[in-house]
């Protein structure tokens, strides 16, 4: 992965995270914001392996722009670990592959809220689908299962670094500062597209569900 890019892209989510607190400061009657951190379960169809056995974390910060409706637009900016790995309970029938991924990850959606509670100014529930572009800065493979000219750790270089995927979610609201959000994230892009390269591999495409924690500023 190319470090200046990566760096850019940082850079970027940093100008936008600024841009949006000040926003939210000038028009506190319409903007939101929350800090979010919980955990992925995510596999990657057409690796060998099933089930979402790879756990990993997901932390960042969610803006809203809240209508005179029940209707809110979303915008997050997200650390995002993915991949896949054998079977955490019986691991010894899978292959030994393990694949690491880790994304800056901004998910943008739609979400509709209801069940309102009057005193704390909140929709205690909502449910939420959109998009999501996710950009690859660092991935590893280990794989002790294939012959060394099939290895996946051969397929590195050729892994996609940006990454488009659809979403749908729910969020439960405990009280106007906490709440639980639960989504299922999927790829439209895939991370490896052997017929690109000219690759004699299966194509890869990762998706994950993830479970987290929300805190509310407002």
């Amino acid at each position: 992965m190319k470090v200046e890019k990566t760096l850019l892209y940082i850079r970027l989510t940093l100008v936008l995270l600024l841009t949006l607190g000040i926003l939210s400061t000038l028009s506190a009657q319409r903007f939101g914001a929350a800090v979010v951190a919980g955990m992925n379960a995510s596999q990657i169809d057409g690796d060998q392996l099933a089930g979402y056995d790879k756990i990993g974390l997901t932390a960042g910060l969610k803006t809203m722009i809240q209508f005179e409706s029940a209707i809110k637009l979303n915008v997050e900016f997200l650390y995002s670990e993915r991949g896949s790995r054998p079977n955490i309970w019986n691991d010894a029938y899978d292959p030994d592959i393990n694949i690491s991924l880790q994304y800056f990850e901004i998910p943008f959606y739609v979400s509709i809220g209801d069940w309102w509670q009057e005193e704390g100014k909140y929709h205690k529930v909502s449910a939420h689908g959109g998009f999501s572009y996710g950009r690859l800065f660092q991935a590893k493979t280990v794989d002790y299962f294939s012959p060394s000219e099939d290895s996946y750790d051969l397929l590195v270089p050729y892994f996609n670094e940006n990454d488009f995927s659809w979403m749908l979610g729910a969020t439960y609201r405990f009280s106007p500062r906490f709440g639980i959000m639960a989504r299922y994230t999927r790829g439209i892009t895939p991370l490896l597209d052997p017929e690109k390269h000219g690759l004699n591999r299966q194509r890869l495409l990762t998706y994950f569900l993830t479970l987290r924690l929300e805190y509310y500023f407002k």
